[in-house]
């Protein structure tokens, strides 16, 4: 299938690991121009890397907090100087900063949360969006999640907004669809990288010295076995390439009469 993005600037956030670092490769299949944006420089140029060899038409890494609007600003005026516009926004980013009851959390908890997940989300669509509008063409590519469905127990406010992504998409997919831009969004469950000794960036939830996964006390560990329920596929987890698939799908020529649409790739988890 000629997916029509040969050429087209991508922009992937939180690219450097995991399921971004596997939508930045898709993308660079297909021939795009990809803009690789993380905090973890040494990984964003591993990256960079790897999708000229795939086939990207360019690539450059950005680093960002997408959490600060500043940042996002500057990050937007790179990847415009190096591209002329951007066609395709993938929001990527999101995370959560602990585990446990909600009664027991905080509200500096619940900030961060929803910072890193919903507002990053906001941030970088608000400063590529009028462009999209502008040229008549556009797509918006939210990374949900199957928390933001199903709800994760121990996870609450990161599954609230989680929910919100997806609230957003819908909405946005109605005031924008007149400019023949598109918003969908993909709602993954428990997904891992396709090679499990792929290095991680130091941001990822699952860094084995940073990663809020992996340094958690074990009494907090044991929660977490809430969000690795299991669908009805012999395969248990996603992996990346297909969730970059899913985005590369929405992305594609072939998806342009499909907005406001949330993909589940769960495995069928919600039918468990």
């Amino acid at each position: 299938m000629d997916t029509g993005l040969t050429d087209r600037p991508v922009l992937v956030t939180g690219a450097t690991a995991n399921i971004g670092r596997a939508i930045a490769m898709a993308f660079a299949g297909e021939g795009a121009k990809v803009a690789v944006v993380g905090r973890d420089a040494t990984a964003g140029r591993v990256v960079v890397d790897r999708a000229l060899e795939a086939g990207a038409a360019d690539a450059v890494f950005i680093a960002a907090d997408v959490t600060d609007y500043d940042q996002v600003r500057a990050m937007a005026e790179a990847a415009l100087n190096r591209f002329g516009h951007l066609d395709v926004l993938v929001n990527n980013v999101g995370g959560n900063v602990d585990v446990g009851p909600f009664a027991g959390s905080e509200p500096a908890q619940w900030r961060a949360d929803i910072d890193i997940t919903l507002m990053s989300v906001l941030n970088c669509t608000r400063v590529f969006l009028p462009g999209m509008i502008a040229r008549q063409w556009g797509r918006v590519i939210n990374i949900g999640s199957m928390s933001g469905v199903v709800g994760d127990p121990y996870l609450a406010i990161y599954s609230a907004a989680k929910a919100g992504v997806h609230g957003f998409t819908r909405v946005l997919s109605v005031e924008v669809g007149p400019a023949n831009v598109t918003v969908n969004a993909i709602a993954p469950y428990a997904t891992g990288p396709d090679d499990p000794d792929e290095p991680m960036s130091l941001g990822s939830r699952s860094h084995p010295t940073r990663g809020v996964f992996r340094t958690l006390p074990p009494d907090k560990a044991a929660l977490l076995g809430s969000i690795f329920a299991e669908g009805v596929l012999p395969q248990k987890r996603a992996k990346g390439s297909q969730v970059g698939a899913s985005a590369v799908f929405l992305a594609s020529e072939a998806a342009g009469y499909i907005t406001g649409e949330t993909l589940h790739v769960d495995g069928g988890v919600r039918w468990a």
